[in-house]
């Protein structure tokens, strides 16, 4: 049986590292589920470092399910990197990747969820716009993210997208819109109020003269976003059984 390996992105100073463990942990529990957790930016519970430790101990079989939203640098290229490397030091181990989360198909329905509970106390909005991390190297993550935002209802309010990095970056484009006097809603697509969120906030804080901005909750770790990884977990389970009868 395969070794369930939650890979989650982290930070490499303070305790949102602990937080997060322990809440993951606890809502995974829930489910009666046991996974590992593993952070991309850590220095003692990084991916190498926990699945060597299960490799030390006799596993040779992982399931790494990536706790990202949108396919970029860490899912395209970091994460096999690590498991490439330890495949040349483990030759025995298999190892298989969900896909990422945002591109679930219950995606949509989150983000049309907290779209709607913000509007629920927003003044009048004209216009949403989705901000997502993004990317200056990679394309998938803009693609989807637009394929998120086509299938969005958007309550019949026009949607559109940026990102932190690469061609949609806010800082390019979103003044042209807060310079109209607009009521905007911005939707954070990203999974806990961490830095950039904070980042985005303050930055457009300091541009905004005439609109009127509001802000949607983020995505966040809760059930909803529990069934998803829930059926990541489930999908590569079915992948790596149909992989074996073959």
């Amino acid at each position: 049986m395969a070794e369930n390996i939650l890979v989650i992105h982290g930070m490499r100073k303070g305790e949102q590292n602990n937080i997060i463990y322990d809440f993951v942990q606890q809502l995974m529990r829930s489910k009666h589920r046991h996974v590992h957790i593993a952070f991309l930016e850590s220095e003692t519970r990084n991916l190498k470092v926990v699945m060597g430790n299960l490799i030390s101990h006799g596993y040779f079989e992982f399931n790494i399910i990536p706790v990202l939203l949108f396919p970029a640098k860490h899912y395209l290229y970091d994460i096999p990197s690590v498991l490439e490397s330890l495949k040349n030091a483990h030759p025995h181990i298999i190892s298989n990747i969900a896909q990422p989360l945002g591109t679930h198909r219950e995606m949509p329905n989150i983000i049309n969820r907290r779209i709607a509970n913000a509007l629920v106390t927003a003044e009048h909005v004209n216009r949403i716009i989705l901000i997502a991390h993004g990317s200056s190297c990679y394309k998938e993550p803009d693609y989807a993210l637009q394929k998120l935002i086509n299938d969005c209802n958007g309550c019949n309010i026009p949607i559109q997208m940026m990102t932190v990095y690469g061609d949609y970056s806010y800082q390019l484009h979103i003044e042209q819109f807060l310079n109209k006097g607009e009521g905007i809603l911005i939707v954070p697509v990203f999974l806990y109020n961490g830095f950039l969120v904070k980042k985005i906030k303050k930055e457009i804080s300091q541009l905004n003269r005439a609109s009127r901005v509001y802000y949607s909750d983020v995505i966040n770790f809760n059930n909803e976003l529990l069934s998803i990884i829930e059926d990541r977990i489930q999908e590569i389970e079915e992948l790596a059984n149909v992989s074996y009868s073959t």
